[in-house]
């Protein structure tokens, strides 16, 4: 039999053989209307909205509290990774340092081109045609779907509400061919790097395009490949690398969330109040500035609060690892 189609959500609300929701959409604002719904009603949810996710993590802990329900996200972030399960483990037995991954595959996908060489409208013709950029690919390209997904990421480590829109980002546009041969002559290769680091009365939050020397395994991810690095105080460094946006990633980052709402007790993330403060445009750093549309780039030591001025001001921004 064929099962029953509708594109009315209250018909779904108030069906009560309906135990579980998958929610795929897009959309933040309607996304996360129907999750709160849903949690109040009952109803499991397993997510891969990032957008309704990012714009109020505990609000839908508190939702799903308040219904005794599962809300899952393992397909939020990081594709077909199994991230999100491992460090919910995590965090619980570490202090969780520092998480550096590159989140995005569209972006990864086209640097993995220019870093080649190839010219950029070849590469961005490329992923249209393979349907890894979005036919309107501003999310990706700055750098706003990766500045998501790290909110969630932070949301779950620091356990406080993280504002996406207030962390430093810079997305790929204005980066030339120039950039990409001075990244090569110097034996590095850029890459979209979101970071967060945390120090025991601090923290800082970005998402940057990074020139990483080649010795490093963040640089040697490749095209549509999400890789992510944990650091705990116990554990050491961890590193998670596969898959990442796309039909079939997500799909089956889906199923594992679906079997573990089969199988335990519904677990949520608790808010709690910290003094650690967001040093976020304070912290310094080694950047390669050049003008937009002349000169050599130099490299400037400064802190993210003047790379994003000197952004604004007209200089393509990369940061140096």
């Amino acid at each position: 039999a064929s099962l029953p189609l509708t594109s009315d959500l209250d018909e779904i609300l108030q069906d009560d053989s309906i135990q579980m929701v998958f929610e795929v959409m897009s959309e933040g604002e309607a996304g996360l209307h129907a999750i709160r719904q849903f949690l109040e009603k009952g109803k499991h949810v397993i997510s891969a909205n990032k957008a309704a996710i990012a714009s109020d993590f505990f609000g839908i802990q508190e939702a799903a509290r308040r219904g005794n329900c599962h809300f899952r996200f393992e397909a939020a972030v990081a594709g077909g990774i199994p991230l999100i399960d491992p460090l919910a483990k995590l965090r619980r037995l570490n202090v969780i340092s520092q998480i550096r991954g590159i989140l995005n595959t569209s972006t990864n996908f086209i640097l993995s081109g220019l870093n080649e060489g190839r010219p950029k409208e070849e590469v961005l013709a490329l992923a249209r045609r393979l349907g890894t950029l979005e036919e309107d690919p501003t999310d990706d390209l700055e750098g706003y779907d990766a500045r998501r997904k790290l909110a969630i990421l932070a949301s779950m480590v620091l356990a406080r509400e993280i504002d996406e829109r207030q962390i430093p980002c810079l997305g790929i546009n204005d980066l030339a061919a120039e950039d990409f041969a001075w990244a090569a002559s110097q034996n590095r290769q850029v890459k979209l790097i979101a970071c967060l680091d945390r120090k025991p009365d601090s923290f800082s939050l970005s998402v940057l395009p990074t020139a990483l020397p080649l010795s490093d395994r963040l640089g040697e991810t490749p095209g549509q490949m999400n890789r992510v690095e944990i650091r705990g105080d116990r554990i050491g460094l961890l590193s998670f690398m596969g898959k990442g946006g796309g039909m079939y990633p997500t799909a089956h980052a889906i199923w594992p969330d679906f079997l573990d709402v089969l199988g335990s007790k519904a677990l949520c993330y608790d808010q709690e109040v910290s003094d650690l403060q967001d040093l976020s445009l304070d912290r310094e750093g080694l950047f390669y500035v050049r003008p937009a549309h002349e000169g050599e780039g130099q490299l400037v030591r400064m802190s993210l609060a003047q790379a994003l001025t000197s952004h604004d001001q007209g200089h393509v921004i990369m940061e140096l690892a």
